[in-house]
């Protein structure tokens, strides 16, 4: 039985369509529905949830971090219904142009689940109709070894990890990056005006290599908010509680729309990079072959988000 607590399935449908589209009215149109209808249902959820969801504005909605985690594990959730349903068919599945249907399962930290894969992820399954994704956002680090049911892993660090295969997808930049609001949008001028701010710190994401690129003399923060996941300290500054060192890749979208501005020219090349790691052994690869292939186009292209 279903928990009193969860909402209908349209409502969450609603939720992950609003989120991947960065429209109620767009996600009406697919859903086939009203406007009106898709907002009474968000505003169901937040309700349920007692937090909003998605900023309103002129130009639209922004979905924040609950919003988008939420559309994460609701879209895994769709995708083991679509499933059962599949498995309990007397004749097997096949795709658009008669293929089997193939299941990949992708291992991948939340912060690029959230703000890089997922606004993305949708031209890939529009490319491949036959492929059921299942995206694992979580902290752990996936073992590789054919045991777990992993077919690939999106990991950040230094490469060569025994007992897989890893190939590079990106390298990283890391700059320091604020909202346009903060200090009353009295930004700091210049990169040694970095001392008076609220450094928001990580656990994995240290200041010192930039400060010294930078030519800073300044000491690794000690006090103030700290986060081990780089998702959460992007969305504390665009709160505009403190100044964020920022991935590239993470901020992208948040630079584009103005919810953060960079401070300073001075960009560090990270020691860590973006890598699609998998088990060992040709059929692996073949299996990931046309998610590794659309990933290296999003980003040897740099294809915007739509």
């Amino acid at each position: 039985m279903v928990g009193k607590h969860v909402p209908s399935l349209q409502a969450l449908r609603a939720l992950e369509a609003a989120v991947r589209l960065r429209s109620f009215t767009r996600a009406a149109e697919e859903l086939a529905l009203t406007q009106g209808a898709v907002s009474q249902q968000i505003r169901l959820i937040e309700e349920r949830l007692g937090q909003p969801l998605f900023r309103r504005s002129a130009a639209g909605v922004e979905p924040g971090r609950a919003a988008l985690a939420l559309a994460i594990q609701i879209r895994q959730g769709l995708g083991l219904l679509d499933r059962a349903f599949e498995g309990a068919s007397a004749r097997p599945v096949r795709g658009t142009v008669g293929r089997a249907r193939t299941q990949i399962t992708v291992s991948v930290l939340p912060s690029f689940a959230q703000r890089w894969l997922m606004p993305r992820v949708e031209r890939f399954l529009a490319r491949n109709p036959e492929i059921d994704l299942e995206l694992q956002s979580t902290f752990e680090l996936a073992r590789l070894d054919g045991s777990d049911g992993i077919d690939a892993a999106i990991r950040y660090g230094p490469g060569g990890w025994p007992g897989c295969a890893a190939e590079k997808l990106m390298d990283e930049t890391t700059f320091p990056v604020a909202s346009p609001r903060y200090a009353g949008g009295r930004l700091p001028a210049d990169p040694a005006a970095l001392a008076g701010c609220a450094l928001l710190r990580q656990t994995n994401q240290p200041w010192g290599p930039w400060f010294q690129a930078a030519g800073l003399d300044l000491a690794e923060p000690t006090s103030g908010p700290k986060f081990s996941d780089a998702g959460l300290a992007i969305a504390a500054a665009v709160a505009g509680q403190g100044v964020a060192l920022a991935r590239r890749a993470l901020v992208a979208e948040d630079l584009a729309a103005g919810r953060l501005v960079r401070l300073g020219g001075c960009e560090v090349v990270d020691c860590h990079a973006y890598y699609l790691a998998r088990p060992l052994g040709a059929g692996r690869a073949e299996k990931i072959a046309a998610f590794r292939d659309w990933l290296l186009e999003e980003v040897g292209q740099g294809v915007p988000v739509a």
